[in-house]
């Protein structure tokens, strides 16, 4: 039943929006863009390196000093500098990672990404939130979770959207981030009601959609959640809404409850 469910939520945003089909590991990103004043709303998390005399060899500091006159600087020494605290160092070397693939870099993508983006370098935060999704929960580093979510929340928490989609997207049983905890469901609640406009309630509702296992409370919340997308001035996100919402009443959707 579950697997019928999940592909019925694939199907629709699919055919109702142009999606692919995703799989259940996998993000849904929304085809409705978020705002770009949101979008680069930083903050700064750990202000790194700023000062050359702290780096430990002469040749480190002559690289820093190099790029800091926006010279060329090798790419180990762009990720020794970053190892060492040097955002814009980071922001560098997230390009060459791209450059050489984002799925095969993905870990160092999102580790340099963080980095860069805790120093105030948001413009390398949809690089890090792109390289997320091919990270394995059981793999990653502790450590480089922890900074994911270090920089991720507060920008997440001062309404950056596309921070707030990530944190969505990865809190959960199974997922990067682990099981969701309240306290991180009400910052995330006060954060869908500062922005309104339905896009984040649609993007909550489908995050909780996505479970393997739904309780009734999850069918609750997700039904709250459309209810509040399905009244959005954007049509795409309340045709959307009005369509899970459709799904719901259908009995497309059932908890583990129901099913025992």
């Amino acid at each position: 039943m579950r697997k019928t469910a999940q592909t019925g939520l694939a199907v629709i945003l699919a055919l109702g929006l142009g999606l692919p089909c995703f799989a259940q590991s996998e993000t849904l990103p929304l085809p409705f863009p978020i705002d770009r004043a949101s979008r680069e709303i930083s903050v700064v998390v750990d202000k790194g390196l700023k000062s050359t005399n702290r780096l430990p060899t002469r040749a480190l500091r002559e690289a820093r000093l190099a790029l800091l006159d926006k010279q060329p600087v090798e790419a180990d020494m762009l990720k020794a500098l970053a190892d060492r605290g040097e955002t814009l160092a980071a922001l560098r070397y997230v390009d060459v990672l791209m450059a050489r693939g984002i799925e095969e870099n993905a870990s160092d993508v999102a580790y340099y990404g963080a980095i860069a983006v805790g120093g105030g370098r948001v413009w390398a935060l949809p690089e890090m939130v792109e390289a997320l999704q091919y990270l394995d929960p059981a793999t990653e580093p502790k450590a480089r979770i922890n900074k994911y979510i270090q920089v991720l929340y507060a920008h997440a928490w001062a309404g950056n959207e596309l921070a707030l989609d990530a944190v969505i997207d990865y809190n959960g049983e199974g997922r990067l981030f682990g099981p969701l905890s309240a306290a991180t469901k009400a910052k995330i609640d006060e954060q869908i009601n500062t922005l309104g406009g339905g896009r984040s309630d649609l993007k909550m509702a489908i995050s909780i959609l996505r479970k393997d296992t739904l309780t009734n409370q999850d069918l609750a919340d997700a039904r709250s959640y459309l209810d509040r997308a399905q009244q959005a001035e954007n049509l795409a996100v309340a045709t959307t809404a009005a369509n899970l919402i459709e799904q719901l009443a259908a009995g497309k959707y059932t908890s583990a409850a129901a099913t025992n």
